[in-house]
This record gives C-alpha cells, structure tokens and sequence, in this order.
C-alpha cells in the first residue's frame, strides 16, 4: 500500500464534499421563509448551513494531527519545516494565482469595462491576516477570511506538535478554554467575533482531541467500533433533533438569549462533527457509510479549488447576465454555476494543484 493510499480517507473527502455544498447552498440560494413557525424554523437551519465552515477547521486539524502523531511516532520527532512545505505546497499556489487575479487582473478589468470594484488593501490577504479586514470588499475575496483562519493555525499547530507532542491533552483544554473565553467575552461585549481566529480554536481542539482519540484505546472509539444499527441510527438523528429543540426554544424564548442560543447550538455541532469522523473511521457497518460514496468523495478532493473559486463564479456570473440582459430564476441560476464551479474546480486541481501534490507527497516523511 502506497503512503498516500494509507493515510487517505475517503469518507473524510466525503464530508468535505458536504459542507462545500452548504457552504455554496448559503452563498447561492437565498430563500425567503414567512414569519410563521414552521418558516422560521426553516430559516434556523437554513441560516446554519454557515456552520459547515466549521466542519473544514475540525478535518483540518484531525488530519494534520493524525499525520503528526504518525510522524513521531514513526521517526522519534516532528519535523516543522518538513510539515510547513507541505501545508505550503498545499495552500499557496492556487491561493496567490488567486491573489494575482484578484489584485493584478480585477482592476484592470474594472476599469476596462468600467465596472466599479472595491478591493481591500492588498496585505491582508497576502499575509494572511484577511480576517481581521472587516470593512466592505469585493464578495468573491471575502469568504477566503477562512484561509487565513486556517494559515494563521498552521503555523500554532505546527509549533506545538514540535513542543508539545507529550502533552496534546494539555493543548486542547487550553485552546478551548482560550476560545470560550474569548467568545463569551465578546458576546456579554457586543464585539464582533465572527471573523477571529479565537473564535475557532474550539474547532480545531476537537479536531485534535478526536484525532488523538484514534490513537488509543478508549471507550469513545469503541462504542462507535461495535455500535449496533438502532444506536447508530440514533446518533445520526440525535444533531437534527437538539437543533429543533434548539429552535423551540431560540423561537419562544427573550431575543436576548439568541446569541447564547447561537453558540450552543455551534458548540454541540462542533463536537458532533468530531464524533462523526471518529465513527466513519471505526465504523465499518455505519449506516451513512460515507466512504462509497463517489460524488462526495470526488467533491471532497475537489473541496478547495471549489471554495476558491464559487465566489468567483458566483460574482462574475451574476455580472455576465446582467450585462447580458438574461434573466434566470434564482434556483436554475444557482445550479448553472455550481456545474460551472465543478468545471472550473476540477480544471484547476488537474493541472494547477494536482503537480503541487505530488511535491508535497515526496516530502512527506511517513
């Protein structure tokens, strides 16, 4: 069996795969719910579809994790440079390609075709710090703030599993703690923290905890291992239905209560994401069995060039009928452009990521 072969997972790609289409359904489509009940219920879980960037961060650091464990495990230490040039070979290509359309090619097409276009100061993206730009800029840029959400926990992660391989543990409990903390202050503040790296630590702690979870012997892992068909079922059922008791209570009770209602419910999908990929990874009966199924699979392996260039189909494609006079229902609209991404995104991991891996396979040391 090949490296590659043995550390990939499909079923992971598969759940990549699903929240790249709630990312682009949240983007795209823009329902209208009524007021009612049911509407706004609707409306919950619609809205929440934002929480699959979340399930991006938890993959990220379960993958990264697992591979370091692996490493030390293997070879005595962890390498951080060896780790940094495959992070890089993964990342920056296509993401500066983009940087050079957005910042080289978009002006001068703006005033080409006298199409206004506001763009951000061209460093925050370049060094990775896009999601502490808060101010008004171009859609299709301001969506990868997520990429340098990603970078900026590269670089920490990477420290630590240099410093800390023994005490992981430890690592979780502090950035979760930093990342309640933090956002529980700004809420009872009123600061916007949508965008800030704190904010995400929990996500990344239990993409750590769970891949360290899986790497021993623990009662976790072994319940999801021999779970029996009717516990499975319930585990599956059990996110939609804390999300509508959520709901009940988000819908009756003070608006005051909205945001903590907000965070709990981020919180519990959170940690029900981590179980889900410990049990796609133990589970080799699982009801969802994720790792068959292509679409996604492919979707998944396709997931990045998909979330870098969606804002740009989306934008451009909306311009191209506008200029053209086209009128096209939203739904119709939506679905073009998203055969139009998968076009764009499989071109670009074919001949701009696909060589760019290759490279970062070779430098991997296990």
């Amino acid at each position: 069996m090949s490296r590659r072969h043995k550390y990939y997972f499909p079923q992971l790609d598969s759940i990549r795969g699903l929240s790249f289409l709630a990312v682009y359904c949240f983007h795209a489509f823009h329902p209208q719910f009524n007021n009612g009940f049911w509407g706004s219920m609707l409306n919950f879980f619609y809205q929440n579809l934002v929480l699959s960037i979340d399930v991006f961060f938890i993959l990220s650091a379960f993958l990264l994790t697992w591979l370091g464990i692996n490493e030390y495990k293997a070879k005595g230490n962890f390498s951080f440079i060896n780790y940094f040039i495959r992070r890089t070979l993964r990342i920056w290509p296509l993401y500066f390609l983009l940087m050079l359309f957005a910042f080289v090619l978009v002006p001068f097409a703006s005033e080409y075709f006298h199409v206004p276009v506001t763009l951000p100061p061209a460093y925050y993206y370049l060094f990775f710090i896009s999601n502490f730009y808060l101010e008004g800029h171009v859609f299709f840029l301001r969506f990868l703030w997520t990429l340098s959400v990603e970078e900026q926990f590269y670089l920490l992660w990477g420290i630590c599993l240099l410093l800390f391989q023994k005490k992981l543990a430890t690592c979780v409990i502090v950035l979760s703690t930093i990342s309640i903390g933090y956002t529980v202050y700004a809420i009872i503040n009123n600061i916007n923290h949508d965008f800030n790296t704190l904010t995400y630590l929990f996500d990344f702690a239990v993409g750590i905890w769970a891949a360290k979870l899986m790497h021993s012997n623990n009662r976790i892992t072994t319940f999801f291992k021999n779970i029996s068909k009717k516990n499975n079922l319930v585990f599956y059922l059990l996110l939609p239905l804390i999300f509508i008791l959520n709901f009940c209570i988000f819908y009756f009770a003070p608006k005051t209560f909205a945001p903590w209602l907000d965070l709990l419910s981020r919180y519990i999908f959170i940690i029900f994401t981590g179980l889900l990929i410990i049990e796609q990874m133990v589970n080799e009966k699982s009801l969802l069995n994720l790792k068959t199924q292509r679409f996604l699979i492919y979707t998944g392996k396709i997931s990045y060039g998909l979330y870098c260039f969606h804002g740009i189909v989306l934008t451009f494609g909306i311009i191209i009928l506008q200029k053209l006079d086209i009128s096209v229902p939203i739904f119709l609209r939506g679905i073009l452009f998203l055969v139009i991404n998968y076009i764009v995104a499989a071109m670009s991991y074919q001949f701009i990521e696909k060589p760019f891996l290759k490279l970062k396979n070779k430098v991997r040391r296990v």
